[in-house]
This record gives C-alpha cells, sequence and structure tokens, in this order.
C-alpha cells in the first residue's frame, strides 16, 4: 500500500501587502511564473486556519483585532532545501517588495489560525531586533 502524501497548495498570503506597496506587481508576476496563486488576507481572515486560507477556503468570521500593521507573506508550496524558496524570496525582494514578516507554511503551523501565525511572526521578528 502507497502512502498518500498530500502537497501543500502552492500559494502566498500576503497581510498588509497589496497594489499600493513597492514591488507588489513584481510579486504577483514572480509568483505566477512560480505558479503561485496570491491571496490577500485580512482581519476577516484573522480566525482560518493557515492551511485552509492557502487552500483557498473561506475563513469563519471573527471579530479579532488585528495583530500588526506590518506586511507578512506567508508561502506556501515552495520548499527551502531545493532552493525554491530562497530564490522567490530573493526575486520579490530585487522587485522592490519590503515585506519584513515572511514565513512558510511547516507542518506544525498548517494547522494555527492566521491571527496566531502573525502573533508569532511578531514576537520572533522583535526577538532578532526587527532585523530581515
Amino acid at each position: 500500500m502507497k502512502a498518500h502524501v498530500q502537497a501543500e497548495p502552492r500559494c502566498v498570503l500576503l497581510w498588509n501587502f497589496g497594489p499600493q506597496n513597492a514591488g507588489y506587481d513584481h510579486l504577483v508576476r514572480t509568483a505566477a511564473a512560480l505558479r503561485l496563486k496570491v491571496r490577500p488576507v485580512g482581519p476577516a481572515e484573522l480566525g482560518g486556519t493557515v492551511a485552509d486560507l492557502c487552500a483557498g477556503r473561506r475563513a469563519p468570521a471573527t471579530q479579532l483585532p488585528s495583530p500588526t500593521d506590518t506586511p507578512a507573506m506567508i508561502i506556501s508550496g515552495l520548499r527551502h532545501d531545493d532552493g525554491s524558496l530562497g530564490r522567490f524570496v530573493d526575486e520579490i525582494r530585487r522587485g522592490g517588495a519590503d515585506i519584513p514578516l515572511r514565513a512558510m507554511v511547516t507542518p506544525t503551523s498548517r494547522s494555527w489560525t492566521l491571527d496566531a501565525l502573525l502573533r508569532e511572526l511578531c514576537e520572533e521578528h522583535a526577538a532578532v531586533g526587527g532585523r530581515e
């Protein structure tokens, strides 16, 4: 019997980063070239799990306060070990995108709510002195 390996959806969740930001158009083009769906997320999605949001499912209605105004990017479907994640991040930075909070979806974080992941990213960012 073969094990069923579920591939992560190829997706980029963007928090507080959109067409008004420098580098956004380049990010969208770069994501499209890699078959990554770009999905803007906002306060209405804070109660949704990262896995559900990456899969395009709607989040349950919540009234959570925004955890941060800092732009964030959560990437699903690219890998660190083959270099695809690093190449994507490097390319969007070359295109002018400034997204201080970044994460890739992991087996652990996929079950977290967007709110929990953004709060964790803020804590990690503060712990390293806000450096990128």
